[in-house]
């Protein structure tokens, strides 16, 4: 093979509507000095093919065309092939106005030269991937290069994707070639047996062509597999098999992605070998009868058992005579490429749930505010021990929604709690008298704590709403009784058990183990315990985040969770949390106080909300305090500068229309340093605090708030 040759089937186009593009483009594939010494490949060649090694040149080299707009490409592309100097592949640039886009372009150029390879060079696409992908077919030719392009990847590209063409067109033209030659000395080696049955004269002549044929027929298939050699160096599976689907060919690409070597796969049949199931392999067969060729993806399996995800690539071969004889597949393994795809659109869903979250958390809030300080004013002045019962119900439904707007913020936004030394001792023992008193008696609840378990630092009802929603977990998986015991131990981990596990840091561990003799899970159900609204309970009786915040809460806490699970016998969660090897302070419990009352104060109320405005209002006159009220911080600031001798205290909404709550803590503040102000949201993050903060207010309440935290905060805020 000659040095010519060589370039020749390196020969690239660039098509891209920016010159300076198409002069990087040159600066990288066409060097400025070509070597002197001759390369090893083309020595390889020269030993294969018998040809003289070429002299010239050992660097690899590009014969680079331009092109502004995806018609001129076009038209370059047909020029070349009527020369027959085709086109090894196209650098195609994705936005060429005013003319095609790369997606057009591509497609175009595919419909008369549909062996060319293509890279789509993009900043910014109109497409995503995956449209590309439908757009433009078949997608085993078609790879994605960002602008800026790095110099290292684009020489791969090049060398890469001319080389697969390269040896595409070999292959193509050796089996070709040597199909016509097997079938042409296959006719004269019939023609000489015939000769040598008519005539005894001719029958050593004869003979000797035999055995000159059976010759010219080793050299051929010691050729054959010369070339497949040749295949081996692609990292694809290339299968042959024949119309019975016996495999007759297997590359090495094929022995790397399924696990079996070419002597223990020869002569077995295809789908038997691969297939679990048969039916998407008939499909297949059935449109390659159809059309000539198939292009999808299936599931295939490897030598250990396990499932693959193929792109699959097959051919329908056929003779010189044009009938069929087999079938030429070239698959692809996508399984990692998928399970990256599956993680990157699980977190487009969690990032989308979080910004649901955060949407919903303000406007639900502001509607259970007004309903709890209505309960609680209403409980103020009933009577009936049967109106009672009913507000405590409703105060109670009110504080569940409260609690899940709570529970959802915590799993999308990581809401962060107080840092403090816990002794999980009396957290666990809290928790087995709440699950003694309410799970059914035919549940067996009992604890198993050492006297000298250590502390671990973190939010005390955080990890209270951990356990208690294991424990719920628990019960209903024992509809009809059973045990649930909580216990928990003192862990020291070190890197040997890190190295194995793949969780937490080497130190000392607090394990808390909630276990039950419930139905258990499948393994199938363990594997998306922890989605978000995932739930296996009836429809009403579980909202499909308790675990999911579960797992949200032990991870702030820098922590890990495990599961086992049998069906049929039960569920253990080990929940493993840093510890430290220290007491904890017991903060004795806070006794209940009357609620403040107001000296005739006039308080300033800011909220957009009108129930919200109503209900503050009734609250604070029902505890002798004197109310403004305004709809928005223009209208608080109106108001304010007015009567600001008299107003003793604002309470202010974070997020209103036309003048915000920041916005309106910096009017009054301008008009009153000293002015003392409570923000509110109905988004309780740490965020929200810090800004209101930052803005001049000292005290802050999150909605939903209850009578007593406003009176307190209201009677704080005025004794400062």
């Amino acid at each position: 093979m000659q040095h010519a040759n060589r370039i020749e089937y390196r020969r690239l186009l660039i098509i891209d509507d920016n010159p300076a593009i198409h002069e990087d483009f040159r600066k990288i594939l066409v060097p400025a000095e070509v070597p002197e010494n001759a390369s090893g490949i083309e020595e390889d060649e020269a030993a294969i093919f018998g040809d003289a090694p070429a002299v010239t040149s050992t660097g690899v080299s590009f014969e680079v065309d331009s092109a502004s707009q995806g018609q001129e490409g076009l038209d370059l592309i047909r020029r070349a092939l009527q020369e027959k100097r085709p086109y090894t592949m196209a650098f195609v640039d994705v936005r060429m106005p005013p003319g095609w886009d790369g997606i057009e372009t591509t497609r175009q150029i595919w419909a008369v030269c549909p062996d060319l390879q293509i890279v789509i060079c993009t900043a910014y696409s109109d497409y995503s991937w995956s449209e590309m992908q439908e757009q433009i077919k078949p997608r085993d030719r078609l790879l994605i290069l960002k602008k800026p392009f790095d110099t290292v990847e684009v020489l791969q590209l090049a060398n890469a994707l001319t080389e697969k063409w390269r040896l595409q067109q070999e292959f193509k033209g050796l089996m070709n070639d040597l199909e016509a030659r097997v079938q042409l000395r296959t006719q004269e080696l019939e023609s000489s047996m015939e000769e040598a049955v008519r005539s005894r004269e001719k029958e050593q002549r004869s003979c000797e062509s035999l055995r000159l044929e059976m010759e010219e027929r080793g050299r051929l298939e010691q050729c054959f597999r010369e070339q497949a050699a040749l295949l081996d160096k692609t990292t694809d599976a290339i299968v042959v098999s024949d119309l019975e689907h016996r495999i007759t060919y297997w590359n090495k690409g094929a022995e790397k992605i399924y696990g079996w070597t070419a002597e223990e796969v020869i002569g077995r049949r295809a789908f038997e070998l691969l297939c679990r199931e048969v039916a998407p392999f008939e499909t297949a067969v059935a449109s390659i009868v159809k059309h000539s060729e198939w292009t999808g993806e299936i599931q295939h399996v490897n030598h250990a058992g396990g499932t693959l995800l193929v792109e699959a690539r097959w051919t329908l071969l056929k003779n010189s005579a044009g009938h069929p004889q087999g079938i030429l597949a070239i698959n692809t393994d996508i399984t990692e490429k998928k399970k990256l795809e599956q993680q990157f659109l699980r977190a487009q869903r969690m990032d989308s749930i979080g910004t649901l979250a955060g949407g919903i958390a303000h406007d639900l809030n502001n509607a259970l505010t007004p309903i709890l300080m209505s309960i609680e004013l209403l409980k103020m002045r009933e009577k009936d021990p049967r109106g009672m019962n009913m507000l405590s119900t409703m105060d109670n439904s009110a504080k569940r929604g409260a609690g899940m707007v709570r529970q959802l913020l915590t799993f999308a936004s990581g809401l962060e709690g107080k840092q403090l030394a816990v002794q999980v001792g009396p957290l666990i023992k809290e928790i087995e008298k709440i699950a003694n008193e309410t799970f059914l008696k035919t549940i067996e609840v009992r604890s198993e704590i050492p006297p000298d378990l250590w502390t671990v630092q973190g939010d005390p009802t955080q990890l209270h709403q951990v356990l208690l929603n294991l424990c719920v977990n628990a019960r209903d998986a024992m509809p009809d009784g059973g045990t649930l015991k909580l216990s928990a131990w003192n862990l020291m981990i070190d890197q040997h058990y890190v190295g194995l596990n793949g969780d937490g840091e080497p130190g000392p561990y607090i394990v808390i183990q909630v276990k039950d003799t419930g139905t258990g899970m499948p393994p199938e159900v363990i594997e998306r315990i922890f989605e978000p609204f995932f739930t296996t309970k009836e429809l009403g009786k579980g909202t499909g985040l308790g675990l999911s915040t579960s797992l949200g809460i032990i991870k702030s806490h820098h922590g890990f969770l495990h599961v086992e699970s049998v069906p049929g016998v039960g569920t253990k969660f080990l929940v493993y949390l840093p510890a430290q090897a220290a007491t904890a302070t017991v903060v004795p419990a806070r006794t209940e106080t009357e609620m403040p009352r107001g000296n005739g104060e006039l308080v300033l109320v800011v909220d957009d909300e009108a129930d919200v405005r109503q209900v503050v209002q009734q609250i604070l006159e029902a505890f002798g305090y004197w109310v403004l009220l305004a709809g928005d911080g223009v209208e608080a600031s109106s108001l304010y500068a007015s009567r600001k001798e008299e107003i003793a205290a604002v309470i202010t909404d974070m997020m209103m229309p036309l003048m915000d709550g920041p916005t309106t803590i910096q009017a009054l503040k301008n008009l009153n340093p000293k002015v003392r102000i409570i923000a509110a949201s109905g988004l309780s993050t740490s965020g929200n605090a810090a800004k209101a903060a930052r803005e001049g207010a000292r005290h802050f309440i999150p909605k939903p708030y209850t009578t007593a935290t406003l009176l307190q905060t209201l009677h704080t805020a005025l004794q400062a």
